[in-house]
Formats: structure tokens, sequence, C-alpha cells
């Protein structure tokens, strides 16, 4: 069994990240990921890492560690020392009401820093898991394709849809919320943002005390930021999202989707106004239906060396960016529980038994950070609960 590899599905942030270290630690892993190629999903959206980084530089290779800036989604504010101050405005008036501070807190590309993440790891892209089957000592992994591979651990990190979730609690399903979102990324110059570039160099957001839509604003990328980037636009995402009760459906077709962004902004202050008044005719306008789950201790299943690992065991809303705070720090209480490199630690006693601990150690950390995001989405569609809500409270862990 000690010649067997650990199997990772799925090669987003947290699986990368695992796959480093096994890779620094000489531990043989083979990796899967049902996306075809490694570019198929570099769509925009951005991260927020701030409490999970002296994680992530415990995990990760220093060679990789000191290549962070290539993700940055703004290497100049990064540079002078800005960590932003996110703040949340009232959208009626333009006041800022609140920040939220950190005394360390990158933004970066999730594209860029998934590609910076996979520098030497042979994913297996395509790879979309069919099945689960277990012996004693091994478990294997059954794609659609008709191919297998066997291990001694399969760690689930394919996320907030994952697959491996549904082999191992069927009868799961994901709690919907009653939020609708609506998102786009688009190029805007510096006279298009009307400013909106100097409120905070990563990030911001708001809510119209009236109508109770809530914006969120994030810069993708920053003109000459990298030799690919726009010389003289900034990518930025632009997200409006309401509550169910509101009675307001969501288009089908994306100019009427463009066309309802634009009618339930209307009535915001400048810049914000402008930021969905401006959206080009052609930009994608994608609906989000906010979701999340939480796993939780003692459910028995029929494969004792499958263990979950970030958003497929803790999908978070992004309303406070935990999620893959979280994710990271997950993979640190994996390899300091089952220690990893110790092949005895995969017996099937030990092995139970420190999976049993991970999970302790995950839920006891990340079900606040899931209760606080499930509130702080809520609340940011309730101008009248966001003073004090854990939607504009502070990031830091506890």
């Amino acid at each position: 069994m000690s010649d067997q590899p650990i199997l990772i599905i799925g090669a987003g942030i947290s699986g990368l990240v695992f796959a480093q270290y096994l890779l620094s630690h000489d531990i043989p892993f083979e990796i899967f990921d049902r996306d075809p190629a490694s570019d198929a999903r570099s769509g925009g959206w951005g991260l927020t890492l701030h409490w999970s980084l002296p994680a992530l530089r415990e995990l990760l290779p220093r060679n990789i560690v000191d290549r962070f800036p290539e993700t940055f989604v703004n290497k100049e504010a990064s540079a002078r020392g800005d960590t932003g101050r996110f703040q949340f405005f009232d959208l009626k008036s333009g006041a800022a009401l609140y920040d939220s501070p950190a005394v360390e807190r990158i933004r970066v590309s999730r594209a860029r820093l998934r590609e910076l993440l996979a520098t030497g790891v042979n994913v297996q892209w395509g790879k979309s898991l069919h099945n689960v089957s277990s012996s004693g000592d091994t478990i294997t992994a059954h794609f659609q394709d008709g191919t297998s591979a066997t291990g001694k651990l399969l760690v689930a990190c394919d996320g907030s849809r994952s697959r491996t979730r549904e082999i191992l609690y069927p009868d799961t399903q994901m709690n919907k919320l009653p939020v609708q979102l609506l998102g786009a990324s688009t190029l805007y110059t510096a006279e298009e943002l009307g400013g909106a570039q100097s409120i905070d160099p990563f990030i911001f957001q708001g809510s119209h005390p009236e109508s109770n839509v809530f914006l969120f604003f994030s810069f993708l990328d920053t003109p000459n930021n990298f030799e690919d980037s726009s010389k003289d636009r900034y990518n930025c995402q632009v997200i409006i999202s309401w509550a169910d009760s509101k009675g307001i459906p969501v288009p089908n077709n994306n100019a009427e989707r463009i066309a309802l962004m634009k009618n339930m902004t209307e009535n915001w202050s400048e810049p914000f106004r402008s930021l969905v008044q401006k959206l080009p005719d052609d930009v994608e306008v994608r609906s989000i239906r906010i979701e999340d789950w939480m796993f939780s201790l003692g459910r028995a299943h029929a494969h004792p060396r499958a263990v979950l690992v970030g958003d497929s065991a803790h999908t978070m809303t992004m309303f406070r960016g935990e999620g893959a705070n979280n994710a990271i720090v997950d993979v640190l209480d994996l390899v300091k529980r089952l220690n990893i490199t110790d092949t005895s630690s995969f017996d099937s006693i030990d092995l139970v038994s420190s999976i049993a601990a991970y999970e302790n150690d995950v839920f006891a950390r990340a079900e606040p950070s899931f209760l606080k995001s499930r509130q702080a989405c809520l609340d940011a569609h309730d101008f009248s609960k966001i003073e004090g809500s854990p939607l504009v409270g502070s990031r830091d862990r506890v």
C-alpha cells in the first residue's frame, strides 16, 4: 500500500496547494480535474487572501512563494504595502460607512494563482469523476472516460459542485439562499471609472438603503500590470444582487440581463451608478444562484479513505471572502493530522482516526466562517441590518 499514490480530485486552489506540498516532499500523487485544460474557466474572479497567508507560506515551496507577485491584481499597490480598506458605501448618498483594514492582505487573480500553483504539477485534465470504489487498503477513482486510478487516499478538492461529495453523501443537497446575483467583467478606462480607482486599489462594496440592491466591485487587473495587461484600461468585475423578496426574476436573455442591471441601479450615486450604466452592450452577464453547504461531523460513508477539502467540505457565500482562506488552512490541517510523510499513517485504523481529527479541526474553524458568510449574504440585501453585520466585520481569524 505504501507505494500507492495519493489521489487528488480537483485542480483548484486547494488541490494544487496540496499537490505542491506533496511534490516538495517527494510523496507520490496523481491529480485530476474535470476541466479540459487549465484555462477552460479563466474568467474574471479574484481572491482575497488574508489570515491563510501564513499557512500558504508553510505549505508551498519557497520558489512558489517568491512568485506570488505574479498573481497580484495590482502589483504597484501591493509593492507599496497597500492592503486596501474594503470599504462599504451607502449607494444613495455615496458616503463611506465602514471599512475593514488588515495588517496583511493580498488580492490575487484566481486564474493567475492557479497557473502559478500548477508549476511542475502534472494535472490530468478532462477527468470527470464518475464513481469511487474501496478495498481495505486502497481507494479507486473511476472516471467518465472509462479510466481509473487507485491510491491509498482520495482527497476531494473538487469544489462547490463536488462529485465526490455526491458519492459520499448521496442525500446531500445545497442550501439555496433567497438571493439572485448578476455579474460581468469588463474593461474600463480611468475616465470611464469616474474616480472609482481612487476609492480602493482592489475591492469595495455597498448597498442602496431604499432598494436594498447590493454592489460588489473589484479590479481583476490594472493597466501595465503584466505584459499581457491592457495598456490603458482596468479589468473590472461588477456584481449586483438582490433578495428574492423583491420578486424580480433573472432574464434568460443576455441583453435583458444588462438592461435589468442598469434599471436596478439608475438611482445610485456616482461613481457607483456609472460602473453599471457603462457596461458595454456585448458584455456577458452571468447569473449565479447563491447557495451554501457545510458538512456535519460523524456522518458515516462507504469510503473511509476519502476526505473532503475546501469548497467540497464547506461551500460559503462570497460575501465575506472566507472560502479560499479556509480551503488553504484545510490543507495544512490535513497534512498535520495525517502526518502525511509517514507511510504508517495510512494504515486503516490510524487513517480513520487522523481523518476524524482533521474533520473536527475543520468543523471547529470553518463552521463560524460558514455561518458568518451566510448571514453576511442575507444582511447585504437588508440595509437596516448592515450595522454590526458580518458583512462589514473584521475578516481576521480569531
